[in-house]
């Protein structure tokens, strides 16, 4: 039994210094081709990192916010996809991380499927404004440990079908990670325990990305 309940209510939202958030949250662009808007992101304080491909997914287990083209990426996984298939496998490994599509065409209708799971999606040579609105509104989002938490929730809740009172077991020990800024916390919390590899590989890699 918990000595103590808590509420998502006590953990307190986004920092007050925007700068300081945008430099804690990383953002990985997957990109064949140079990314024209790169420097205009890092100047305006993103902590931006591109990448011609990725060779694994654990390259991405630091970034918060992914940003992969659809096209001419992937090729180490061998997929007819290429990114839409980093998107995809993305989306399973790290359900709370924020995922922005960038496509410069029209796809068939299996992909455009499959990069619905992204969170937004935007067209790779449009124009700086429209490019960061996403990113900050991907900022925005990632900056707040209660909304990552809630994303993974409701992952946890609807894909895997983990039992409620399970999750609640797993929410007291997000938030006493959040209040007493001990990943142990969560790390070791009963309802850890409970869950089959698949889960327990998704909240570890939730707990590395936890920011204080």
């Amino acid at each position: 039994m918990f000595k103590k309940r808590y509420y998502l209510e006590q953990i307190n939202e986004q920092g007050d210094d925007l700068l300081i958030d945008r430099n804690n949250i990383k953002i990985a662009i997957i990109d064949d081709m140079e990314v024209p808007y790169l420097e205009s992101l890092r100047r305006s304080g993103y902590n931006v990192r591109h990448y011609k491909d990725i060779e694994d997914f654990d390259m991405l287990k630091a970034y918060s916010v992914i940003v992969c083209d659809i096209k001419g990426v992937g090729k180490k996984f061998g997929s007819e996809l290429e990114g839409a298939y980093i998107i995809k496998e993305a989306r399973k490994l790290y359900p709370e991380k924020y995922i922005i599509a960038m496509s410069s065409a029209v796809y068939k209708i299996s992909v455009t499927k499959i990069i619905g799971v992204a969170d937004d999606k935007i067209v790779r040579d449009t124009d700086l404004d429209r490019v960061s609105d996403s990113i900050d509104k991907a900022v925005n989002t990632m900056r707040s440990n209660r909304l990552r938490w809630l994303r993974l929730r409701d992952n946890l809740l609807n894909t895997h079908n983990v039992d409620m009172y399970n999750v609640w077991l797993l929410e007291q020990g997000f938030i006493a990670t959040i209040l007493k800024k001990d990943k142990r916390e969560l790390e070791g919390n009963k309802g850890m325990k409970n869950v089959n590899d698949m889960v327990k590989g998704l909240l570890v890699n939730f707990i590395s990305g936890i920011i204080f």
